[in-house]
């Protein structure tokens, strides 16, 4: 929606008032601008960036300028908008003005990921306007759905086909999940569009996260991904941060590695992403210190099988995710959530 606004000073004493404004004072500040603010009165620095929840809902921004008739509206490269410019009304000051940006829920899979779009205050006329991103997510660093594994069945009761880590293809390789031997085992299969990590005689798997050259500018990862486990199996499992970094929520006790509960994989579903439930959602925080730098050697290990049990110690693995946080620019997921563990935030029972 495109808004196109006017106060009622007349343009003529407006003009008379900036040229007043400019005799005086050459290096007073522009009033023929905009600025645009997170808070109402403007008191903070003019935003260069912005960035809303995933979740849906509304945000308010303020506009301070003296120009009138001037045009407010959202672009992105979505087919259908994910912001709308509800509202931009003058607010008690008369020239500060508040704009309402109705924000849509960041799209099912890959819900943390980030999508960008520019709010944009133009008076073309004049030749004036002020352009600012607004970020939904963060910046991805590396991830996979596992859409392009195609082995076997993704049904979780049929096993035939499903390729052990050894027999995958160079391409999918090439993507740089790998696995380590657990006992002596490397219980690691690929399937339809997601994983399985150990077996049902009780042998332990591993999944490990690739390595990534970019990390060495990172202070702050978010890791998220989807773990269910097989009915009757060990439901916990282990996750580690391995090649520098620790866990955010053990950062002072320096502790790299944590145990995660899940719940079984839906054996009844009709669809593969009614494997998946809320309690399959997981997310975990790895932030540097001064000790264990998050660095380009950083991964995150899962292990199945925690509990020891002697139970199967299957665990199906999908929507693998891993991104990076800028602390004090990106909202605070670790603290929105609680820790790491479950993701609280996208849970719908918690909406």
């Amino acid at each position: 929606m495109k808004f196109k606004l006017s106060t009622l000073i007349p343009l003529a004493v407006l003009s008379l008032g900036l040229m007043a404004c400019s005799k005086e004072d050459s290096n007073a500040p522009r009033t023929d601008a905009f600025e645009i603010h997170a808070l109402a009165d403007c008191s903070d620095e003019p935003l260069t960036s912005y960035c809303v929840d995933v979740l849906e809902g509304t945000t308010d921004l303020y506009i301070r300028t003296a120009v009138t008739d001037f045009e407010v509206f959202w672009q992105d490269a979505a087919s259908t908008p994910w912001i709308e410019v509800s509202a931009c009304v003058q607010t008690e000051d008369p020239s500060v003005w508040k704009v309402t940006l109705d924000c849509s829920r960041r799209s099912s899979g890959v819900l943390y990921t980030r999508r960008t779009g520019t709010l944009s205050v133009t008076k073309p006329e004049m030749n004036l306007g002020t352009f600012l991103q607004v970020h939904q997510g963060a910046l991805e660093r590396t991830g996979s759905d596992f859409s392009d594994f195609k082995y076997g069945s993704w049904l979780p009761s049929d096993a035939s086909g499903e390729m052990p880590y050894a027999g995958w293809s160079d391409a999918l390789l090439k993507q740089g999940f790998s696995s380590e031997p657990e006992d002596g085992v490397t219980a690691c299969y690929g399937r339809y569009g997601h994983l399985r990590i150990g077996d049902g005689l009780g042998r332990k798997g591993s999944l490990v996260t690739p390595t990534n050259a970019l990390h060495r500018y990172d202070s702050l990862l978010m890791v998220t991904f989807k773990a269910a486990s097989w009915p009757g199996d060990d439901r916990s499992f282990r996750v580690d941060v391995v090649g520098g970094g620790v866990i955010r929520d053990f950062a002072a006790e320096g502790r790299t590695g944590l145990v995660l509960e899940t719940g079984d994989i839906n054996m009844n579903a009709v669809t593969q992403d009614g494997l998946w439930s809320d309690g399959n959602s997981f997310i975990v925080f790895i932030a540097t210190t001064a000790s264990s730098r998050i660095g380009v050697n950083t991964c995150l290990k899962i292990t199945s099988g925690a509990s020891e049990a002697g139970t199967g110690a299957r665990l199906f693995i999908d929507d693998f995710h891993v991104m990076k946080l800028a602390e004090g620019q990106d909202i605070d997921y670790f603290l929105k959530n609680q820790g790491s563990g479950r993701d609280r935030i996208l849970a719908s029972n918690n909406e």
